[in-house]
């Protein structure tokens, strides 16, 4: 079945299919160049518009402009707390070093800006938000931004089950 996220699968006729019969809205759905090739070719004649290989995703969100020129390595780095111990302050270093690489190669730091924003606001707003659930827990960074309550290198928590 098609996940309609980020996804880079392109759907198949089957799925397709499937998706008509669920009444979903295929423009947005990229395919395989042998879908689009064969739907197009009817398309004009039955004055149905014209499905994509591709789906173009926008990571511009709108959010005021100095949070999208928010320096995010810079940002994080000064949210690590200072540690007596000189062995927990490294651990910590190199948890906020691994996570960044890992999100910088993913292209996440336009999201992490705009979970910095959504913070800020909430704060600001004086917003209750929960402790945290699920993978995303697993991430020190979105612990130093405040996304979440749990501190993933206290608990030895794996990021790569969130970035999967």
């Amino acid at each position: 079945m098609y996940n309609n996220t980020m996804d880079k699968t392109l759907a198949s006729e089957d799925t397709g299919l499937e998706l008509l019969y669920r009444q979903t809205d295929l423009l947005r759905v990229p395919f395989t160049s042998d879908v689009v090739e064969q739907f197009n070719k009817f398309a004009d004649e039955l004055e149905l518009e014209h499905l994509v290989s591709q789906v173009e995703y926008s990571k511009d969100f709108n959010i005021p402009q100095h949070y999208k020129e928010l320096d995010v390595e810079e940002y994080v780095k000064r949210l690590v707390p200072n540690a007596e111990d000189q062995t927990d302050k490294l651990a910590y270093l190199k948890r906020v070093e691994m996570e960044l690489a890992e999100y910088k190669a993913r292209n996440l730091f336009p999201v992490l800006q705009l979970l910095i924003y959504i913070i800020d606001t909430m704060r600001k707003n004086n917003l209750v938000w929960g402790v945290g659930r699920g993978s995303s827990v697993s991430s020190y960074l979105l612990y130093l931004i405040g996304v979440h309550k749990v501190d993933s290198v206290k608990y030895n928590l794996n990021i790569k089950e969130f970035l999967k």
